[in-house]
């Protein structure tokens, strides 16, 4: 039960969304500039981390996944002429620790901290004396 409660937890933690407007110019409706892309992640009760990207410009959006050390583990392009995205990233043979997760375009950067923990196996053991 805890475990599902921290999952639930981490799962809400990490998901993030950004309010969908239709601005008709470069700017909206408050006068504030419209980002380039609008992103939501999560991480899924199946050790998958979900990142879904909706463009608001024709601009290329570029998705990076790094350790500490800055090794990149995954990335990937979204196309000029695509305006929707969704990922589905495998995590689940990932160490523990801290990775960050950067999606980025020409003129906006969002970086999303990731802290990868596992669930340790608890053995328990059953003596039954006849």
């Amino acid at each position: 039960m805890k475990t599902i409660i921290k999952s639930l937890v981490c799962a809400l933690a990490l998901g993030t969304t950004v309010a969908f407007a239709h601005p008709t110019d470069e700017k909206s409706k408050d006068n504030r500039p419209v980002p380039a892309f609008e992103s939501s992640t999560y991480v899924s009760a199946d050790a998958n981390l979900r990142v879904a990207i909706k463009k608001n410009t024709t601009d290329r959006v570029y998705i990076t996944l790094r350790n500490t050390d800055g090794v990149v583990l995954f990335t990937e392009t979204i196309g000029k002429k695509e305006s929707a995205y969704a990922a589905k990233i495998n995590v689940k043979d990932l160490n523990d620790g801290v990775y960050q997760l950067e999606i980025s375009s020409g003129k906006d950067r969002v970086v999303k901290k990731l802290n990868l923990t596992s669930q340790k196996v608890e053995t328990q053991r059953v003596v039954t004396v006849l």
